[in-house]
């Protein structure tokens, strides 16, 4: 006759089952474990998830990609005024508030800053950070700021919106214009010379370069304005010739292509990312950070 019920051993073995089970969800949902094939895969996943985000809030914006500006219009959110709104961090906060997109989406698999955390006490109603709580279109305390004293917590760099490039902050599909990346290096100098670029670093031992495991050049996955992601290697190196990112595109009455991480003037159309603390009606009044 069949036993009912189970042995004490079985039971321990059972508990043990579900502990062993427990542990590889928790490794695998955890960002600092995992392959780095997989944090790189999960970071491109983000960064797609953000770009639709993105592209659904132009859908609903006669095309635009968020502007603070043109939403806290009776400046009861933040109290800068005009295009002095659309900073990085007030930016993705409107896709937050929105529910586009989450705060923990902002922090990239790769992150190696630890002064770049997710913002686990974004307040969706009623933030007391806002000019008047009530009437508020976002949480201003959400941060992009990593050098401040509370730190940030967003992890990614961005097409900078203003003067030409307004033209690429909305839905234009081109497949050559990059809107958002992994953090890249502050540019002290780029050289071209027989088709090569060599970039020089203003800080050669930049964290930026750590993101996906390197150590002597920087590499990282970018978001495109046709709603694609691609994983870039070795693209830029400390004062050696760099990979030129196939996607994008070539300067304008040139055959290079432009360096992201850089405002090359004197090149219409070129592209510039970064992470912005400060903003307004022009590039002047952008202020990049950089690791």
């Amino acid at each position: 006759m069949r036993r009912k019920g189970f042995t004490f051993i079985e039971m321990i073995v059972a508990v043990l089952a579900i502990v062993v089970i427990l542990a590889a969800v928790l490794m695998v949902n955890s960002r600092p474990h995992g392959s780095r094939n997989h944090r790189q895969l999960r970071d491109a996943t983000q960064q797609r998830g953000i770009g639709q985000a993105m592209y659904i809030w132009a859908g609903n914006n006669d095309g635009t990609y968020p502007l603070p500006s043109l939403v806290d219009v009776n400046n009861t959110t933040v109290p800068e005024l005009g295009r002095a709104k659309d900073t990085t961090a007030n930016i993705f906060a409107l896709l937050i508030q929105d529910g586009s997109i989450t705060p923990e989406m902002c922090l990239s698999w790769r992150e190696v800053n630890t002064r770049i955390v997710d913002d686990e006490d974004y307040t969706y109603d009623t933030p007391t950070a806002a000019v008047d709580p009530y009437n508020s279109h976002w949480d201003p305390a959400f941060s992009a700021d990593f050098t401040s004293e509370t730190g940030g917590n967003f992890s990614y760099a961005h097409l900078i919106p203003v003067g030409e490039r307004l033209d690429m902050w909305g839905i234009t599909n081109n497949v050559d214009e990059a809107i958002l990346s992994n953090r890249g290096p502050e540019m002290a100098s780029i050289e071209r010379k027989g088709g090569d670029t060599i970039t020089q670093f203003a800080n050669p031992d930049t964290n930026t370069l750590l993101l996906m495991g390197s150590k002597n050049s920087w590499a990282g996955n970018t978001a495109f304005n046709d709603n694609h992601v691609e994983y870039n290697s070795n693209v830029y190196a400390h004062g050696e010739t760099a990979n030129p990112m196939t996607t994008s595109r070539p300067l304008a009455g040139t055959k290079d292509h432009d360096v992201l991480f850089a405002d090359e003037v004197g090149f219409p159309g070129n592209q510039y990312l970064g992470i912005f603390t400060s903003a307004g009606e022009t590039k002047a009044e952008y202020t990049a950070i950089w690791d």
